[in-house]
């Protein structure tokens, strides 16, 4: 057999650029130079923060709107020391600490450079004592618990339930209310019973007062102006009914008639 000779082809040959010339392209150095740059921008940014951080230390917590807190347990709600740095904590994360206590409203803190934390706070007003199967709670005016006690706090009045039912204790904390900002019974325990709201009733000293639901501040009033009427009649009361829009019921102390 005879075999044909195969032609080669023509081959163009590239020219290999030497590895230096590749260093030294424009672009290529523009880069490094920008990496270099930023590397170092960096790092000074990181020292000069760190400088920062160490010279901006809390030296003063100043607290303000604090009534029942004394400024030393605020501080202890922080869960901060003086000394720490002012650049490595977080106001929303401070805020948050404090208004972990059922007491605290509202929290705003602010750092005021370099030295100066500031913390302004709102807090829950106590209003009445919740005695629900013999144990004792403070609470705000919105009905929230602040925390339980072991006596009687003479100045509250005393809200006694079995069954806590939230509709039930929005209307006795409003007589709760109304008893403490217009004065009533000042110089004397006060202790609301409710067990249901059209039987709401009263217990001062020796003298029970049946208020029923809505109206309260009417029929409180009323019941000051019976007691200087009954004050001059010599009628020692027990029992007063203001359930009633028309009449009220009146029922002399046993014994002392």
């Amino acid at each position: 057999m005879n075999r044909r000779p195969r032609k080669k082809g023509n081959r163009v040959k590239r020219e290999r650029r030497p590895l230096s010339g590749l260093l030294l392209h424009p672009f290529l150095l523009r880069a490094v130079f920008i990496i270099v740059v930023a590397a170092a921008v960096g790092l000074t940014g990181v020292y000069l923060y760190g400088r920062a951080a160490d010279a901006l230390v809390i030296r003063n917590i100043r607290v303000v709107g604090n009534k029942h807190f004394s400024d030393e347990e605020v501080v202890a709600l922080l869960r901060i020391r003086r000394g720490e740095s002012m650049l490595r904590i977080s106001g929303r994360e401070l805020s948050e600490r404090v208004l972990e206590s059922p007491w605290i409203r509202d929290v705003a803190v602010r750092k005021e450079l370099p030295h100066t934390l500031i913390v302004r706070l709102r807090e829950a007003e106590p209003l009445a004592l919740l005695n629900r199967n013999g144990r004792l709670y403070i609470l705000s005016r919105r009905g929230d618990i602040l925390e339980e006690l072991s006596e009687t706090i003479a100045f509250l009045p005393v809200i006694r339930m079995d069954t806590l039912r939230e509709d039930l204790l929005r209307e006795a904390l409003k007589v709760a209310a109304i008893v403490r900002e217009e004065g009533f019974f000042s110089d004397e325990e006060v202790e609301i019973v409710a067990q249901r709201p059209e039987d709401m009733r009263l217990k001062v000293g020796g003298l029970t007062i049946m208020i029923g639901k809505g109206d309260y501040r009417k029929k409180l009033t009323r019941l000051v102006q019976l007691e200087g009427e009954m004050a001059r009649r010599g009628i020692p009361a027990g029992y007063v009914d203001l359930r009633f829009a028309r009449r009220v019921i009146i029922r002399p102390v046993k014994g002392r008639m």
